[in-house]
């Protein structure tokens, strides 16, 4: 610690710098008046008046950024609203109190101190600034409480999260418990012997199946038994959810783009997948087939091509990534698969595991559960190599369809959610082509999609009334017959008026000759 001020008055930032991509650290080392009057708000640190000094708040910030990759500050001497008042208030005791807190209220803390000088009306004061850096490990206050930060906001751990956080940073490992489960009896042997075979043929080896077993860390031998680990019970346990009930997926699709909540919260389908992940991510593959629709749209050469909504890659290794990637720690927690209109969603329980994160999630490679990923790999679902989300960009692209987007969420627990996004607007649902092939490409293509509705139900049915368009598309009575009255203008539909308004005998036809 120095008592030292510094004065340093030159501009640090040029103007080829940027401070928004500075890091804590960063910050921390060109700080002064000027860096910090600049920078405004800022999620990389606290302001922190000298009004009140509360040293256990100051301890959960001293566990929020040494488990917070890049760590950050705590600058003492400013208001919450940006106004610099200086330290010059507190006592030698409170800014010792401050200095030594970590001592006491969170010890696995690291904390660097150092006090800056500025000016507070026209006189000399200074600041105290506090660079707190990420340790690597869980650091927990005195309380035993464990917190981290997501976006802006500190979040206090629950017990799940703070095992999840010591198995992706290798304190301890999930799939590498001992398992109360029988070996061979508990297990699918079918899935053993292949991942056996395989390993065998592609690695050159000739080991029995339990010696490959155990040399692959699925299976450990204590005391001269031996003892399925977690990594087994994952993949091949006859019935994994005695131990883990979060080993499933439940895929569910929605006919509106929110899923709603109490009565409104009606899922067109709903299924839970339970098993093993080889037998969750086969009968995944089986369900969200049938869930998908085709669609038709337009290619660069103008011609019409059915396709499902996603393509394979992209949804199926999303949901392979979800599987082998996920906190299985987070027992109670399955994997959900939403579909709504305009996008898929897949919530993995668990965070990024460190150093991959939203910004880095194609460059870089980390897995929680390595051993599982490494076995799976040989059954031919990954290749752990940072290929799986790399193809599910490209063919993302390939479909002309926007890029995934990887995003962590702390709301209900803490998950990673990927979206896919569909092109709903412009591509119809294939039951729709007959409408598409009847009206001409060119035509087609300018349709809005409540007009692609009420054609469709026309040219099928033969007529349409306003009271069935207006049921069709969900707009108004008065709506709908605008909507028909201006697709009759254009010659699509006739009018075939009955003796008064709102008479049940009037009703549009399909213009067979458009």
């Amino acid at each position: 610690m120095s008592d030292q001020f510094s004065f340093d008055f030159d501009s640090p930032i040029s103007a080829n710098d940027n401070p928004a991509l500075w890091t804590p650290r960063d910050i921390w080392t060109r700080l002064n008046q000027q860096v910090l009057e600049y920078l405004g708000e800022d999620r990389r640190f606290e302001r922190k008046g000298c009004r009140k000094i509360h040293l256990d708040e100051l301890a959960t910030y001293y566990s929020t950024f040494s488990n917070t990759p890049d760590g950050g500050l705590i600058i003492y001497g400013v208001e919450n609203n940006g106004a610099i008042v200086g330290c010059n208030s507190l006592s030698n005791g409170q800014l010792n109190d401050i200095e030594t807190t970590h001592l006491t209220r969170c010890p696995l803390a690291k904390p660097e101190y150092k006090r800056f000088a500025v000016i507070v009306d026209d006189k000399q004061d200074f600041c105290l600034a506090i660079f707190v850096p990420y340790v690597g490990i869980l650091v927990e206050t005195s309380k035993e409480e464990a917190w981290i930060r997501y976006g802006e906001s500190r979040h206090k751990m629950s017990l799940e999260e703070k095992q999840d956080f010591r198995a992706t940073r290798q304190e301890l490992s999930f799939e590498q418990s001992v398992a109360p489960y029988k070996f061979p009896d508990d297990f699918d042997l079918r899935i053993i012997q292949d991942f056996c075979d395989e390993y065998r043929r592609a690695e050159g080896v000739k080991f029995a199946n339990e010696e490959l077993l155990i040399d692959r860390r699925l299976l450990r031998k204590e005391d001269g038994k031996i003892r399925p680990l977690n990594s087994l019970v994952l993949l091949a346990a006859k019935d994994p959810g005695r131990t883990i009930p979060g080993c499933r997926v439940r895929i569910q699709r929605f006919a509106a783009e929110e899923e709603g909540q109490g009565r409104s919260y009606q899922p067109q389908r709903d299924k839970t997948v339970e098993g093993n992940v080889v037998k969750i991510l086969k009968d995944c593959a089986e369900i969200v087939a049938g869930v998908i629709y085709d669609v038709t749209w337009l290619d660069d050469q103008g011609k019409f091509v059915t396709t499902p909504e996603y393509p394979f890659s992209a949804w199926f290794e999303t949901i392979v990534n979800a599987v082998v990637h996920r906190s299985y720690s987070y027992s109670g927690s399955e994997i959900f698969v939403k579909f709504f209109p305009d996008r898929m969603e897949v919530d993995s329980p668990g965070s990024f595991i460190p150093p991959v994160n939203e910004k880095t999630i194609y460059e870089t490679r980390s897995a929680r559960n390595h051993n599982l990923m490494d076995a799976m790999r040989h059954l031919g679902y990954t290749r752990m190599a940072r290929e799986g989300t790399r193809r599910i960009r490209e063919s993302m692209k390939e479909f002309k369809l926007p890029e995934p987007k990887w995003h962590q969420e702390a709301v209900h627990g803490v998950v990673v959610r990927v979206t896919l996004r569909n092109d709903h607007v412009g591509r119809k649902r294939a039951t729709d082509t007959d409408v598409a092939h009847h009206f001409g490409v060119e035509t087609w293509r300018l349709l809005q999609e409540h007009e692609i509705k009420i054609l469709a139900y026309a040219f099928r049915n033969g007529r349409i009334q306003v009271s069935e368009a207006a049921r069709v598309t969900g707009r108004t009575w008065h709506t709908s017959k605008k909507d028909l009255e201006r697709l009759s203008r254009q010659n699509l539909l006739v009018f075939h008026p009955g003796e008064y308004e709102r008479d049940p005998k009037a009703h549009y036809t399909v213009r067979r000759t458009p």
